[in-house]
């Protein structure tokens, strides 16, 4: 199990209750969930807290079962913990190392830092920036890229480190839309065959939809729905981002007209409201 969570709560020093949770999460090798919530919701204290951040940077009290690979969320260091979990937020410039010169020595960071062969490295390296499609800023200096090409080179720093989980907070959020599918088309790819699991933290339903089959759904903290589109689309129609189209279609759901399966993409979306009309 890659990561567990039985009634996990998180209480912050100084406050009495918690502020996330009880959450019951289960994540195996491989698989890819969506975290869903708008601002406030606990989203990005998840993903801290499952990246290894408390009790160093997140001081409080954990309760409940609360374990990613096979380790409990209070055990272990930061350094150690990069190893094999690696988490990504929506501010790439931040998560620049400072220390690179070029792109190339960016993404090659942390390999170096495990202390791998020069061969061992390069691979690792080439293998990054070709699934994040930074080949063209491989001799580039970090402070020179737009925020969009930053995020492209700190996921690629991540990869290279060939993490078991990945944690994507709001990652692709400098991205445009067809740039953020590519890259999530080449994880997809790359996760069969690696087993990496991946975590999105979204506040918007697209384009978690057409990649992730299990979704969890917070609001200020706490649990709201759990499980796949059918099972949470209704209730996550007041607290994320969605196109007006989507909405449209939650209305339908609501008003009990729509009798289909939930589309999984807009092209499906379309064709769904064809059908739905021209049998109206």
């Amino acid at each position: 199990m890659v990561v567990n969570l039985q009634q996990m709560s998180f209480t912050p020093v100084g406050l009495e209750t918690p502020i996330l949770g009880p959450i019951d999460m289960q994540l195996v090798r491989g698989e890819w969930l969506c975290v869903l919530g708008g601002n406030g919701s606990g989203k990005s204290t998840l993903a801290q807290l499952l990246c290894g951040w408390h009790p160093d940077l997140l001081s409080g009290q954990l309760q409940g079962t609360a374990q990613a690979i096979e380790q409990p969320l209070a055990e272990g260091s930061l350094v150690t913990l990069s190893a094999n979990r690696q988490l990504i937020q929506q501010s790439p410039q931040l998560q620049l190392s400072g220390c690179a010169f070029t792109v190339e020595q960016e993404v090659a960071f942390g390999p170096e830092n495990l202390g791998l062969s020069p061969n061992d490295i390069t691979q690792r390296v080439d293998e990054a920036i070709s699934l994040t499609f930074c080949e063209s800023l491989r001799y580039r200096h970090p402070a020179t890229l737009s925020g969009g090409e930053a995020q492209r080179v700190v996921l690629a720093s991540a990869l290279a480190m060939r993490p078991q989980l990945l944690l994507l907070d709001e990652a692709f959020s400098r991205l445009t839309p067809s740039a953020t599918h590519r890259i999530l088309l080449q994880l997809k790819q790359h996760t069969q065959h690696s087993g990496c699991s991946v975590i999105l933290f979204e506040r918007n339903l697209l384009p978690a939809l057409s990649f992730c089959d299990d979704f969890l759904l917070l609001d200020s903290g706490h649990t709201i729905a759990h499980g796949d589109i059918e099972q949470i689309f209704t209730a996550a129609q007041e607290t994320i981002n969605m196109p007006d189209a989507w909405r449209t279609l939650g209305h339908l759901v609501k008003s009990g007209h729509w009798k289909n399966s939930i589309p999984r993409n807009d092209n499906q979306l379309l064709q769904a409201f064809k059908d739905f009309y021209a049998t109206a």
